[in-house]
């Protein structure tokens, strides 16, 4: 199964953060198998799971338990590298967020973005999909997509609120002052709540006569870089999974392709839809289970599935003991 990369873009700023806190990022890096000069070059491919673990470890080092959030503070909306050149030019902020997600995998391939509307508000919701701890990356992912934000829109603005699924940090003063607005700690999903209204705005940034050319040049980028079915079915099941749209034909059909075709592809790519239908479930079960203290009930619907005896009888079968055990021994 190919390993989902990110750019070393990502990481920028992090030898000096590091530092600041008395860290020695060289260290750091070669530990979690990083080029030590890891800013050499910003469009490197490194491993996702790598550069997640490389936050997770200065995080617990250095006891700052927001070292993502302050490392998003070094960000400009160029770090995003040729999502960047799409984004600025689309005509408004609503269409520069679509063009950011439907071209993500070139930055990051285990992150997905969803936007949801309702009643006037505009959710931004992000899922990362690697196994393990994924606190400080999500908290740079929040904090990138709310700086981005800041930059398409007028001055004043500021999310409506941001909610995140990790506890509450040492320091949520921190979390507030850094967003503008009210951060809510231990909820459903990790996401910038803002109005509807502030996606029709228009994009300051954007130069129409340029739209073309840099349309072309993505286009070339992305047939280097093209997404794999792998990842087109897991980013499909991590924005439908809490909708118990988890099935087969439903993915096929977003894919725009037939089920029988979904699964030669994945043949072909030495997988299954189960397999990565179970791979995603457990990126999710492990830290809603280990980390916090939702309820089955609330994990199940989370999970997409029926029942909490369902996810019972599922789990039991992947980690060969039931949730309540697992999470009594992760504690």
């Amino acid at each position: 199964m190919q390993t989902p990369t990110v750019r070393a873009a990502m990481l920028k700023g992090f030898p000096n953060l590091a530092r600041s806190y008395g860290l020695e990022p060289t260290r750091l890096l070669r530990q979690c198998d990083l080029p030590t000069d890891i800013e050499a070059d910003p469009d490197r491919r490194v491993a996702t799971a790598s550069a997640v673990r490389v936050l997770e470890l200065a995080a617990i080092s250095s006891g700052a338990d927001d070292f993502g959030l302050r490392l998003s503070e070094l960000r400009g909306f160029s770090n995003m590298g040729p999502l960047s050149l799409l984004a600025r030019d689309e005509p408004d902020v609503r269409s520069a967020i679509m063009a950011v997600n439907a071209y993500l995998p070139l930055h990051i391939e285990a992150l997905s973005i969803s936007l949801a509307e309702q009643d006037g508000l505009a959710i931004l919701t992000c899922f990362v999909g690697i196994p393990g701890p994924s606190i400080q990356v999500t908290d740079l992912a929040i904090g990138v997509i709310s700086r981005t934000l800041r930059q398409l829109l007028p001055d004043e603005w500021r999310p409506e609120t941001v909610f995140f699924v990790r506890a509450e940090p040492t320091d949520p003063g921190y979390f507030e002052r850094t967003f503008g607005t009210s951060v809510a700690f231990l909820q459903q999903f990790n996401g910038v709540v803002l109005k509807s209204s502030d996606l029709d705005l228009p994009n300051p940034m954007a130069d129409a006569s340029l739209r073309p050319l840099t349309a072309g040049l993505l286009r070339s980028i992305t047939a280097m870089h093209g997404a794999t079915m792998t990842e087109r079915v897991r980013r499909t099941l991590e924005n439908n999974l809490s909708n118990r749209r988890c099935t087969g034909a439903f993915v096929a059909n977003q894919l725009g392709v037939s089920r029988r075709t979904l699964n030669r592809a994945l043949l072909a790519e030495e997988t299954s839809f189960l397999a990565i239908l179970n791979e995603v479930r457990k990126n999710v079960a492990m830290p809603l289970i280990g980390e916090t203290n939702r309820s089955l009930t609330e994990i199940a619907d989370l999970l997409g599935f029926a029942s909490p005896p369902s996810l019972t009888t599922w789990f039991s079968s992947q980690f060969g003991q039931t949730p309540s055990a697992w999470r009594k021994g992760s504690r």
